[in-house]
Parts: C-alpha cells; structure tokens; sequence
C-alpha cells in the first residue's frame, strides 16, 4: 500500500523499480559449475562440465557448453563483472544474458530469452 501511495504521488520509485521489488534481485553463483546447473534446470542443454579459472583472476569461472552455441561465466567480484561485461559490449558480437555477478553468452537469442523467462537479467546484443 506504501509503495502504491507513494508512486501516485509522485515521490516513490517508478513501475520499474516497482516491479524489480517485487522480483527481488537476480540470484548469484558461486561459480560457473553452479550456473550451468540453474542453466540446465531452466531446460537449455549445456553437456560441458569443466570449468576454468580466469588467468588473472582466479575467482571469476567460465564454463564452455561444448556445444558450440553457449558459455557462461560467474565473476569472482564487482570490477570482474563490470570488465567482464566491457569487454563483451566492445568487442563481443554474440549476444549475453547477464544479471548480478553471471553472464550467459548464446548464438541462439530464444535461448538466452528461455533462461531470462528462468533466471531473470538482461540481453545484451552487439551490432
């Protein structure tokens, strides 16, 4: 009832921030064996299992499908999602599924919307 007085007034959160409440944020993972799971859970095939660390930062994981059509990544911090995802707007032409500190990367854009129906984020394409 709060909320609902507060936007018709004008002095609360937008529907967006609105609806984001009542979602609740995205869930994080704790590494990309872990996503892969909620991945497949949601229903898309991912057979790959074996995750790396990244070189320089060893709490950030990737996992590779094997597929051919998707990976993902679970970064170990804040700066390691922020360039995560920098370098994906600047030099990636795949499109990314993305939310809290988890990346989905997919040839296949109906795939990425299956998982975003599941786990929530947002889509990201690249010209």
């Amino acid at each position: 009832m709060t909320l609902s007085v507060l936007a018709l007034t004008g002095c609360g959160p937008a529907t967006d921030d609105i609806q984001a409440m009542v979602d609740g944020p995205a869930e994080s993972y704790d590494d990309a064996v872990a996503l892969r799971e909620a991945v497949v859970d949601a229903g898309v095939e991912c057979p790959g299992t074996d995750q790396l660390p990244a070189p320089d930062d060893p709490e950030t994981t990737f996992l590779d499908c094997t597929n051919g059509l998707m990976g993902m990544a679970v970064a170990g911090s804040e700066e390691s999602m922020e360039g995560l995802l920098s370098t994906l707007a600047d030099r990636g032409r795949i499109p990314f599924l993305h939310a809290g500190n988890w990346v989905v990367l997919s040839q296949d854009v109906a795939q990425l919307q299956q998982l975003q129906d599941e786990l929530g984020g947002e889509i990201s394409t690249n010209p």
